[in-house]
């Protein structure tokens, strides 16, 4: 009998641990690594919990919940995670979320196995194990429903919410009857079933709402850009339209403009000659100006940058391509918005003939580089290969970076940041490394 509780127990560390990281995974939409089998190795805490006291001789003790989360939430975030401040809220979110559903689902549980007779101590572990299950099973069903409504990571604030939510939720609960395990009478069993699922209905609303407006929030994130490309298309064909109607007036009016150079060099004179020829340099250069990278989308925001840049006497170079880069029209957006908008403004603190942009794609085997360098009144002060979060700066940089860096990580790119003194300014520079799509 002592072995099969002790086996129990294992069973209900791995269901809350899988509970947690599938919350994390398909509600809270991040990133986690092999999170089945890290939850079947995290199922040995809980077993050592009740396996040492039974070699000592000595009862089972009960699963302290907070003891529990206090151990899990730590490795949690370490093992499946990518350790950074947000997966530390999903992880401790996502675990007193399944933790306190599984406390809440105690007490109908309780009120079934009360109609058999057993054991008692086994009979508190199978009401917490029982609890457990169903707590995963909610968390499958709210799971399968936010799958099919977003694809983009919940804020912060959102997922906090839903971990305190379940907690107080929880809390007041478990303060307003008794222990599940405890004896209770009938009435008070029925009257405690009851006020669980009434509590439970109510999360569980409360849950599916915030993912419908993470929903709202994304399509309406989604329409704004969509809005901000199609603005750029059409200013992006309107210069091609322009161009190609220069490119061709000079075409058209090449036979005289070789009349006049062989008249000016049959006279001699070479001064208005030289003048001549660099005014049709110049015309040539400026109506074949549009920057070509390889995709119509990213055309159409570079050209838009770069003549936001001519206006602000920022000088705007560009090279090489992005052919072979497989990202969506929206996220090709966004994150060429973003990078060329954070380097303007940037741009704009600094002294009018040290302003500069480059903008460069290279590519090897297995990757490309996309790469902005910009001209910065200062040096931008990094803190893990991120600009300082203080008012003194948090300046150009600071606004859409978390954008880029959601682009750059949901095709499995990273994103390295870089600031320096350079010879005339300080210097900043994003580069996103992109894996390529092998055959």
């Amino acid at each position: 009998m002592k072995l099969f509780i002790i086996l129990l127990y294992a069973l209900a560390g791995f269901v809350n641990t899988f509970g947690c990281c599938y919350m994390m995974r398909f509600v809270y939409r991040w990133k986690i690594r092999s999170f089945a089998l890290f939850s079947l190795l995290m199922s040995l805490p809980t077993l050592l919990w009740a396996l040492v006291p039974a070699l000592m001789g000595r009862a089972v003790p009960g699963i302290d919940e907070h003891l529990m989360a206090a151990v899990y939430i730590p490795v949690i975030w370490l093992a499946v995670t990518d350790r950074s401040v947000r997966s530390l809220a999903a992880s401790a979110s996502g675990y007193i979320f399944a933790a306190y559903i599984s406390i809440i689902m105690t007490y109908p549980v309780n009120l079934l196995i009360s109609l058999f007779k057993g054991d008692g101590r086994l009979q508190s572990i199978v009401i917490m194990l029982s609890g457990s299950v169903v707590s995963l099973l909610l968390v499958i069903f709210i799971g399968r429903i936010a799958r099919s409504s977003i694809s983009e990571p919940m804020s912060v604030g959102n997922v906090i919410f839903i971990g305190l939510l379940a907690f107080f939720t929880g809390d007041l609960l478990t303060m307003s009857v008794p222990d599940a395990t405890s004896q209770m009478s009938s009435n008070e069993m029925i009257n405690a079933a009851a006020m669980s699922l009434l509590a439970l209905a109510f999360i569980v609303i409360s849950v599916l709402m915030n993912v419908k407006l993470t929903e709202s929030r994304y399509y309406s994130t989604l329409n704004s850009v969509n809005e901000s490309y199609l603005n750029s298309q059409k200013d992006y064909y309107e210069m091609k339209q322009h161009s190609d109607t220069e490119i061709r007036r000079i075409r058209h009016d090449m036979k005289n403009h070789l009349i006049c150079i062989r008249d000016l060099a049959a006279k001699g004179k070479y001064e208005e000659l030289e003048s001549y020829i660099d005014e049709i340099s110049s015309a040539v250069s400026e109506a074949a100006s549009l920057i070509h990278t390889g995709s119509g989308i990213i055309d159409a925001i570079v050209n838009e940058k770069a003549a936001l840049a001519k206006k602000a006497h920022v000088r705007f170079e560009w090279e090489g391509t992005v052919s072979g880069l497989n990202i969506s029209a929206v996220d090709s957006c966004t994150l060429v918005s973003n990078l060329l908008d954070n380097a303007l403004e940037a741009c704009d603190k600094v002294d009018v003939d040290k302003r500069y942009i480059l903008l460069s794609f290279r590519r090897s085997e297995h990757f490309i580089l996309m790469s902005c360098e910009n001209s910065a009144a200062r040096v931008v002060e990094l803190s893990d290969g991120r600009p300082l979060s203080t008012k003194s700066n948090k300046f150009e940089h600071g606004f859409g970076l978390e954008n880029i860096e959601r682009c750059v990580k949901k095709y499995g790119g990273h994103l390295d940041l870089s600031s320096y003194e350079g010879e005339n300014s300080a210097v900043f520079i994003a580069e996103a490394v992109f894996p390529l799509e092998m055959d």
